[in-house]
């Protein structure tokens, strides 16, 4: 995944960005890590076993931290073009 720093133009049109790209970098990681500490997530096959309560938490926060991140670019992209960020 690439994440877009902003420049100096980007944070004089817009300082939210700075924050944002913080957020976007820190929920990537937590996502990352959280699947490796629950490599079960992954793991392909039909015989697996039921994963753990905290499993299931991880996986809920790695699909919000997706949808978090998705929802950062969609901002991102209604600041170039309003029409865009309305999908």
């Amino acid at each position: 995944m690439n994440i877009t720093t902003p420049c100096d133009d980007d944070l004089c049109v817009a300082p939210e960005l700075a924050i944002l790209a913080s957020l976007e970098v820190n929920l990537v990681i937590a996502g990352n890590v959280l699947n490796i500490a629950h490599t079960e997530i992954l793991a392909p096959g039909a015989d697996r076993h039921p994963p753990n309560p905290d499993s299931q938490i991880a996986a809920e926060i790695i699909a919000q931290a997706n949808r978090m991140v998705a929802t950062i670019n969609r901002y991102r992209l209604a600041l170039i073009d309003p029409d865009a960020g309305l999908l």
